[in-house]
């Protein structure tokens, strides 16, 4: 992806040039094309393995970015070499940091990338985040309605052709980063509880009882025009920061 097509709230920052403040989400946009060979040596042992499974060199090149990245942009907030940042995983894969700064469980990060982007986001507190490439869709309305609750489909179906897709993809997303912030990964029914599919995010009602959706904020985070991206954070009000990571 041409780095010039993020939109311009994504600053150019190298890592470690900012501070987490109490409060604070942020999220870096990593075009995952170009030269992979600064972030390839810094994989660990499992992710090379990992990294061997890859029939096409588009995605190696992908994946060693991505993950390079990562440790590259969370190194800078540690104040430590990235190729010593650690990981341990939650019962259904999420990852944490193996070894947080003293008296802190955090900071917490999550991950997610489609086509040539990934994003990254960082904060003191749990969280979740989704990116999604628009691509039309020919089962569009059949995977709402199997996934989407009872009230989201009926919001859906109710918009005309032009904006069901966006809106589709917005619902999409939110959910997904909810999901991916509790570390639940698909295991978790889609139909439990409601986000908004509008401009603005929020998390409506959650049916399952497991959480208050008060607590919760979601936050837009689409880095492009082709994409949409959501945020979904176990606080009650947060400030949004958005990078670019520069390596050069």
């Amino acid at each position: 992806m041409d780095e010039a097509a993020l939109h311009p709230s994504y600053e150019p920052a190298p890592a470690g040039a900012v501070h987490l403040a109490p409060g604070e989400l942020h999220v870096w946009a990593v075009p995952l094309g170009g030269d992979a060979d600064p972030f390839a040596k810094l994989l660990s042992p499992p992710e090379l393995q990992r990294l061997e499974r890859f029939r096409f060199m588009d995605h190696r090149r992908r994946f060693q970015i991505g993950h390079g990245a990562l440790r590259v942009i969370l190194g800078g907030y540690l104040g430590q070499p990235p190729e010593t940042v650690a990981f341990v995983h939650g019962p259904r894969g999420k990852p944490y940091l193996a070894h947080a700064p003293a008296g802190s469980a955090g900071p917490f990060f999550n991950v997610s990338h489609s086509g040539k982007l990934a994003l990254v986001g960082i904060a003191n507190t749990e969280l979740g985040l989704d990116l999604e490439k628009i691509r039309h869709l020919e089962s569009l309305n059949e995977i709402a309605r199997r996934h989407f609750s009872e009230s989201e489909f009926s919001a859906l179906d109710a918009l005309p052709g032009d904006a069901r897709q966006l809106a589709f993809y917005r619902c999409w997303t939110r959910k997904e980063a909810y999901i991916k912030a509790l570390g639940e990964g698909l295991s978790m029914p889609l139909d439990t509880f409601d986000v908004s599919l509008c401009e603005e995010p929020k998390f409506l009602a959650c049916r399952d009882g497991r959480e208050d959706p008060a607590n919760w904020t979601m936050h837009d985070v689409t880095p492009a025009a082709e994409f949409v991206g959501a945020a979904a954070l176990r606080a009650r009000s947060v400030v949004v920061r958005r990078f670019r990571l520069a390596t050069a």
